[in-house]
């Protein structure tokens, strides 16, 4: 398992680290900014609108939400789809792109980001044996690659609440699943286990926890809850990728996300 890079404790949802405050503004790379734009204007390029969702913190949390997201789906063939997270800031600006590609099962291919917060732009590719992750990041300019080897499924922030559903017997059934969440800006993933926690007045909910006892010192477990009936998601707590601005600085977000699901069913 990855040790903790130059003494930070890394481990997010939605595919950020804990990283230290940075300045409010960035520089994207040119092609990354025109995607931007291409989807502000049109995201229903972008594929189906399965669900749009309201950010707020979990501490000091506001009357209004600190950002916007809508999930967007494209599936032209039986083999693969592309899930896209569109996050919007309170003037409705676009300011993240995530997509993720994978198989109807959930099986993780390739996960790509563009964080105008960030100045973020990056992939990660999935090998076919699903062993092995190659990265490439540009971050403010300067480029990098990486490789990883993996022995577990990989989940990203778009393809998390579809794996918990495809093996929801399995987690309702009292089994935990180990995966490995990707951490672009970081080029590696880190460990996590997802448990079934409870049903209550028809809402299911799972954990999504560190497997590292250092991590899990500093980070809480996530938890996603469903409709338990018709499976579409109903709340999200944890870390999301978007950062909150505090006197100038972007901290870290831990979030709660209400969603209103769109499509007769999650996908």
């Amino acid at each position: 398992m990855p040790t903790l890079p130059r003494c930070r404790v890394i481990a997010c949802v939605f595919a950020l680290g804990l990283l230290a405050a940075s300045a409010a503004h960035a520089d994207l790379d040119a092609p990354s900014q025109a995607r931007l734009a291409a989807l502000q204007t049109k995201p229903e390029v972008s594929g189906e609108l399965i669900y749009q969702g309201a950010t707020f913190a979990l501490e000091h949390p506001s009357a209004q939400p600190l950002f916007r997201y809508e999930r967007r789906l494209n599936s032209a063939d039986n083999t693969s789809w592309v899930a896209s997270h569109l996050t919007r800031n309170p003037k409705g600006q676009l300011i993240i792109l995530e997509s993720a590609q994978f198989t109807p099962a959930y099986e993780l291919q390739r996960f790509t980001v563009i964080n105008q917060q960030g100045g973020v732009s990056g992939s990660a590719q999935l090998s076919a044996d699903a062993r092995r992750l190659n990265y490439s990041l540009n971050d403010n300019g300067k480029i990098t690659s990486a490789e990883e080897e993996v022995d577990l499924p990989v989940i990203t922030g778009p393809s998390m609440h579809g794996f918990i559903l495809q093996h929801w017997d399995t987690l309702v059934a009292g089994n935990c699943l180990s995966v490995r969440l990707i951490v672009l800006q970081e080029m590696q993933t880190y460990g996590f286990d997802i448990r079934f926690e409870q049903q209550v007045d028809g809402q299911a909910a799972f954990s999504v926890t560190p497997s590292s006892l250092l991590i899990r010192l500093a980070v809480a477990p996530l938890r996603v809850v469903f409709d338990a009936n018709s499976k579409n998601v109903l709340r999200y707590e944890g870390r999301v990728p978007p950062k909150q601005e505090v006197d100038g600085q972007l901290k870290d977000l831990d979030a709660g996300v209400d969603y209103v699901s769109l499509a007769a069913h999650y996908r």
